[in-house]
């Protein structure tokens, strides 16, 4: 025996998050909340074999759903799936079975719901099993904890001092999970997880301290509530005669306009570098690149609402946008509830989101001499 394996579950229904889609495969942060998952352990060069419980019929999709990841022909040659069962517990025995081939030293059992869990943890939880034989990342509870009857009426009040919650990766060694989980298929119990499966069958279970980060996903909402990022997007473009003055999608009278690949409208270029800056998914340049001429004098609103789609794609929405005009002149104040209304309008979201400012150079430098224009933008994304 030797190396260590990772054995996620993913068979469930996922029936609380409602919608036709299993909430492993839904997407965060632009890939699929398992590819997540599978990244996080890669990371910490530990793991040897990726072992992935699916409901029966369902490998098919799950390959197309990890067609990324399986991409790659070094992780498809150590990546698995088996079929699970309508328990979790007998999910889990199945997965283990299925790598009886790969015979590894040690096993950590995380739940497929799990994105955000730290290699750091991982590697935590995996040097613990190596000493002690079993571990469990626990965390303190933040409510009060209190025992009920089944009536609903509180039976005791309990010590958030010496109660703690459960978190996953559950890490083991492997041949004695797998007798323990054989030992518990038919003796009539029910286990809440494996920790009380390898204590009942084997022994003492060690614990580290979980992460608050390490949230498995149940709800909708869940999805929704992760750290905010913020991005920041800054153009500029040369103001030339025979163009369209464009700010934010509003046409404004001058006799110079932008000079682009495009229709030149430089807030708009700004907004959406901001908003691919925050979601992590590049540049304008990298979706709608100047050599390209299906984007030749193209109305820059077109190219905001695609980045938009992109972002909510990507499992984000724009909490609120600030940018920044630097003009000479004409003054944009006239025009600044149309560019709020146009960009609302291209983003999704209410124009009380949105903020535009107008600024001049004070005649320093280009855009104070009339020449350029320039734009900032800022955007929070959640």
């Amino acid at each position: 025996m030797e190396g260590c394996a990772v054995l996620i579950t993913a068979a469930g229904s996922g029936t609380r998050m409602g919608g036709a889609r299993k909430k492993e495969y839904l997407p965060l942060r632009g890939k699929p909340v398992i590819q997540h998952v599978l990244e996080a352990f890669e990371k910490t060069g530990l793991i040897t074999y990726y072992m992935i419980t699916v409901p029966e019929g369902g490998a098919d999709e799950a390959s197309e759903v990890l067609s990324e990841w399986l991409g790659d022909p070094r992780r498809a040659a150590i990546t698995g799936f088996t079929v699970g069962s309508d328990t979790r517990q007998k999910s889990v025995c199945r997965g283990l079975e299925a790598l009886d081939e790969v015979n590894p030293a040690a096993v950590l059992i995380h739940d497929g719901a799990r994105p955000w869990i730290s290699p750091e943890l991982i590697t935590e939880v995996y040097k613990a099993v190596l000493i002690h034989g079993a571990c469990v990342p626990l965390t303190p509870p933040v409510d009060a904890l209190k025992q009920i009857d089944g009536s609903g009426y509180i039976r005791a009040h309990l010590d958030r001092g010496v109660v703690r919650g459960a978190q996953t990766p559950q890490g083991f060694r492997y041949r004695e999970i797998l007798e323990a989980h054989k030992k518990a298929w038919n003796d009539g119990r029910v286990y809440v997880d494996d920790t009380e499966i390898y204590a009942a069958c084997q022994g003492k279970v060690f614990s580290v301290p979980g992460d608050e980060k390490n949230r498995k996903i149940t709800y909708p909402s869940d999805l929704e509530a992760g750290t905010p990022r913020i991005g920041f997007g800054y153009d500029l473009h040369r103001l030339v005669e025979g163009r369209k003055l464009l700010l934010g999608g509003a046409e404004i009278p001058s006799p110079v306009g932008e000079d682009g690949h495009s229709d030149g409208d430089v807030l708009i270029h700004a907004v959406i570098d901001a908003l691919f800056g925050a979601a992590g998914l590049g540049d304008i340049g990298s979706h709608f690149p100047p050599s390209d001429d299906t984007y030749k004098d193209i109305s820059s609103r077109i190219l905001l609402r695609r980045a938009a789609e992109l972002v909510r794609e990507a499992n984000f929405r724009v909490g609120n946008l600030d940018c920044t005009v630097v003009l000479e002149r004409p003054k944009i104040l006239p025009y600044r509830p149309q560019i709020k209304a146009n960009l609302a309008e291209d983003i999704g979201i209410a124009p009380d989101a949105v903020s535009v400012k107008g600024k001049t150079k004070e005649k320093v430098d280009a855009v104070g001499e009339g020449r350029a224009v320039e734009a900032f933008a800022t955007v929070l994304l959640v």
